[in-house]
């Protein structure tokens, strides 16, 4: 279990189906005139009014169960991070398709946040049709920004993003049928040579020691350093180079721990500092996505170079299925 200080909050979604409408407080005379709010069409990991302010920290005005017609729901092979989260939801155009999902109304401020975090997708202005009404309405859709060919393969999302879709689409009640097809959606699980290499991991006893400080100077930042980069995973440190800024020099467990929860990231993670979370107390999914980051981290970087001390101080001296022999333990 993580420390108190670090409750997180679940990710499942609790919003109501019904319209949320806020009413807006009337501006002073002399004030401008704000930005008119906009509405944005979740089908994704945005479908939940709360998932949208728990982990993305935005405020929808109102929510909508709608249905968008001429796309189908897709996950593209090879549009995420292998090992991990091997493909997103998205779209692709189908004459015959339908999509369900919920329209936000937004904030100009907080749909120009949400345009940066889905920045890898463009923004199209398409009619949803709402639960209920034969009327359409005009929203944002975030579509690919380049249209795969029809007969690009499918692939397996993570069972942390397809526990989100189903979740959230039973919280916000899509449908009955809709979530019945998430809820058969594939779900990636690791290959046999992946667990191999897993398996192959040495004891943290028999590699050298880092501490947290001096990993820290492992960013690649330091050319006295000559650029070194390093990443821990599990208390194993791997030379790497990671897309993710926020990787660099520390390790990654607990946030990727708060990212299987739903938590906002900018607000709970510290940066890879003591206490740790303790791997025996983690549940099976949570400690599954951990040794999943660290298996990408084996793939693409080879063997560990060394183990973080502090973390390996909190850890008990054997974990069934997972690592033995940790002489370095305090744990009572």
């Amino acid at each position: 279990m993580l420390r108190n200080s670090r409750r997180l909050h679940a990710a499942a979604a609790a919003a109501a189906a019904a319209s949320l409408l806020l009413p807006h407080r009337a501006h002073a005379a002399q004030s401008p005139p704000s930005p008119q709010p906009v509405w944005k069409f979740g089908y994704g990991s945005n479908i939940s009014p709360d998932w949208l302010k728990s982990k993305k920290n935005l405020t929808p005005l109102d929510s909508r169960r709608c249905v968008l017609h001429g796309f189908a729901l897709s996950f593209p092979s090879g549009r995420g991070i292998d090992f991990v989260e091997p493909t997103f939801a998205t779209l692709k155009r189908d004459p015959d398709g339908l999509v369900h999902g919920v329209s936000h109304l937004l904030s100009r401020p907080d749909a120009d946040t949400l345009d940066r975090q889905e920045g890898s997708y463009a923004v199209e202005v398409h009619e949803v049709v709402p639960y209920g009404s034969d009327e359409r309405m005009a929203v944002e859709v975030y579509a690919p920004k380049r249209p795969l060919p029809s007969d690009h393969p499918e692939a397996a999302c993570s069972q942390r993003y397809r526990d989100i879709l189903v979740c959230s689409s039973e919280a916000v009640g899509l449908e009955a049928a809709w979530v019945q097809k998430l809820r058969a959606l594939p779900v990636y699980r690791p290959s046999e040579e992946t667990l191999a290499r897993r398996a192959s991991v040495p004891s943290p006893s028999a590699l050298p020691a880092m501490s947290i400080a001096e990993l820290r100077q492992h960013d690649g930042s330091d050319a006295s350093k000559g650029g070194r980069c390093m990443v821990s995973a599990c208390g194993y440190i791997f030379e790497h180079s990671p897309a993710f800024a926020a990787y660099k020099g520390r390790d990654i467990t607990f946030r990727n721990v708060l990212h299987h929860r739903g938590a906002n990231l900018d607000a709970n993670d510290d940066g890879g500092a003591a206490p740790f979370p303790n791997l025996a107390r983690l549940s099976a999914a949570e400690l599954e996505y951990a040794l999943q980051n660290r298996d990408r981290l084996l793939m693409k970087s080879g063997a560990p170079v060394a183990v973080l001390r502090e973390f390996w101080e909190e850890q008990p001296a054997d974990l069934a299925g997972v690592y033995a022999g940790n002489a370095r333990s305090m744990a009572l």
